[in-house]
């Protein structure tokens, strides 16, 4: 569920200029790197936009989505998936109590691998919306199908203590601590 943050990374960039007359035109903020959209959308020509630092090439570097019309498909491509994650999590959950806990993991795990390397080798931003949405989806089934699964098999008395040791609170925090460190 932390993919949407990942692939919406854009470092910021600068135009990079073959003669001094245009530089004025764009003011200051052209020199220096930054995330101004003018600056972006100014440079037309090929190769004139230099990004500062790529650490990895996201999706939003990938398709483009950095300013002017395609723009709009960062936060689209976050909400796409959260929606699939609700949707996953009724769907699932109502699923699994009919036809069982084991087989509705099982499918939900195996469709959600296969989502997952199908968005790894998108062709198009469309077929990786649509498998992030699938993705979103999947994660929903395995939250809820797979964690009441697991408690399932538990042992009354140890359920507690596995609660408050793997829970996504102290997860978070542990993430958090080492990402400090």
């Amino acid at each position: 569920m932390l993919f949407p943050i990942f692939s919406s990374y854009t470092p910021k960039w600068r135009c990079k200029f073959n003669d001094a007359s245009s530089l004025p035109t764009l003011g200051s903020d052209s020199a220096t790197f930054s995330k101004n959209c003018t600056v972006f959308q100014h440079c037309t020509a090929p190769n004139t936009i230099e990004f500062d630092h790529i650490y990895f090439h996201s999706a939003a570097l990938e398709f483009n989505w950095i300013c002017g019309s395609m723009g709009y498909l960062v936060p689209l491509f976050a909400q796409i998936q959260f929606c699939g994650v609700l949707i996953g999590t009724l769907f699932y959950g109502s699923l699994s109590d009919c036809f069982g806990r084991k087989p509705v993991a099982m499918f939900a795990l195996s469709f959600g691998i296969s989502m997952i390397v199908l968005s790894g080798f998108a062709p198009s931003w469309q077929i990786l919306l649509v498998a992030r949405f699938f993705v979103g989806l999947c994660i929903g089934g395995v939250v809820v199908v797979v964690y009441t699964w697991t408690m399932e098999l538990v042992l009354p008395e140890h359920r507690i203590p596995i609660r408050s040791i793997f829970n996504w609170v102290s997860s978070e925090v542990n993430l958090n601590m080492v990402v400090i460190h």
